[in-house]
């Protein structure tokens, strides 16, 4: 068992080697610098607490969409990318299971991708926190009429979208291991991100009727990925979260878990 998880642990690392090497690393900075850079340029208008939300949102924004191309297109490249480059006769040619070798892969995708979350949500903080500082000296209207930010609620979103793109990540994962070409294994990516994102809206409209069987195939198989957007609530401090956020954690596992299986599956009978 030691010897599996040291050759996963040996993959996964040099997964995330490469992914730093590739251009997601400049996509990180910029991010970062734009986030930092938007926040502060509201210094010159005068918006209350407004500003602060407002900051919040544009930044909780980037990481959902910066985040969900981040984690289709990384996870294409670190794993359909050796298999086209053939990367990966190599790595099998040694006492590594092809199993092993994708649960490395994925597991390095996933650090990536909390990388670059964890990148902007510091901008973010940086920038809301400056923000901040500068309102008092508005006036003490303003100063008592705005509440502070919940910082603890932009982790609390930073950390759903984590487990969000965990899920994205597998699922894009599964279709790189039998995809015949990188721009399939992308498309089919974003094809179910947008799928994910508006399967609340879906079940809703279609709910009922002769689409209804076909339904509840497409949501079983298909995870709802806004309910990751929990941390909104916990900007407004609406309510206690704990339970939320440990079925969200469990809801992110089984899913992450059941596609990162299938894609050692089909990778186990694939022609190399």
């Amino acid at each position: 068992m030691k010897g599996i998880i040291d050759r996963i642990a040996a993959i996964a690392g040099n997964t995330f080697r490469e992914a730093i090497r590739m251009r997601l690393i400049l996509l990180l900075v910029v991010s970062g610098v734009v986030s930092l850079a938007g926040g502060l340029y509201f210094q010159e208008f005068n918006l209350g607490s407004s500003e602060l939300r407002f900051i919040a949102d544009f930044g909780f924004g980037a990481m959902t969409l910066l985040g969900s191309i981040v984690a289709v297109v990384a996870t294409v490249q670190l794993c359909y990318g050796e298999i086209e480059q053939r990367t990966i006769l190599p790595i099998l040619s040694k006492p590594v299971s092809r199993g092993e070798f994708l649960i490395g892969k994925l597991l390095g995708a996933w650090l990536t991708i909390c990388s670059f979350i964890g990148i902007l949500t510091l901008a973010l903080i940086l920038a809301l926190w400056i923000r901040e500082l500068q309102m008092p000296d508005w006036g003490v209207e303003d100063t008592l009429s705005r509440q502070s930010v919940s910082y603890s609620g932009v982790l609390l979103f930073a950390a759903m979208q984590c487990l969000r793109l965990m899920v994205l990540a597998s699922i894009t994962a599964f279709f790189s291991s039998y995809a015949s070409s990188s721009m399939f294994a992308v498309f089919m990516g974003f094809f179910v991100w947008v799928i994910a994102q508006l399967r609340g809206s879906l079940v809703a409209e279609w709910g009922d009727g002769i689409g209804q069987s076909a339904l509840k195939v497409v949501t079983l198989l298909i995870p709802d990925l806004r309910v990751f957007d929990l941390g909104y609530q916990a900007l407004d401090r609406s309510e206690p979260l704990g339970a939320s956020v440990l079925s969200l954690v469990v809801y992110a596992f089984v899913y992450s878990v059941l596609y990162g299986c299938l894609a050692a599956l089909v990778l186990k009978h694939r022609e190399l």
